[in-house]
């Protein structure tokens, strides 16, 4: 049962948008989305595809010369990590991107395009 107190420690989801964008709109921070997918969702895991981004980021961050963000998102191959573990580096490198909004804007596109996907029936 929460208590009044735990329920004052449960943080809001934080989220994001893209301006202009009307479908990215109220995105959330992948690691929120991810506790929130795992506490709702009905399959196994539901988030488990948010590796498919990891190197999207990471391809982008290079190419806009984010040399130690790309290779912190590379270090992520290097060893076993939860999908929490790769939101949380992913959220981290997105919002390190300071005075570069077209950048961020891609970052949030893929952080968009992973919550709207519904899958293939």
């Amino acid at each position: 049962m929460d208590t009044a107190q735990d329920s004052d420690t449960k943080k809001a989801p934080r989220v994001n948008s893209i301006p202009g964008d009307k479908l990215c709109q109220n995105i959330l921070f992948l690691s929120d989305w991810v506790k929130v997918q795992e506490e709702t969702a009905d399959s196994d895991c539901p988030p488990c595809d948010i590796a498919t981004i990891a190197p999207w980021y990471r391809d982008l961050l290079a190419k806009k010369g984010y040399k130690e963000a790309a290779a912190k998102i590379d270090a992520l191959a290097e060893g076993e990590h939860d999908v929490l573990e790769v939101a949380e580096v992913l959220d981290e490198v997105r919002e390190s991107i300071q005075d570069d909004e077209e950048t961020k804007s891609e970052l949030l596109t893929y952080d968009c395009m992973m919550q709207k996907y519904e899958g293939e029936d």
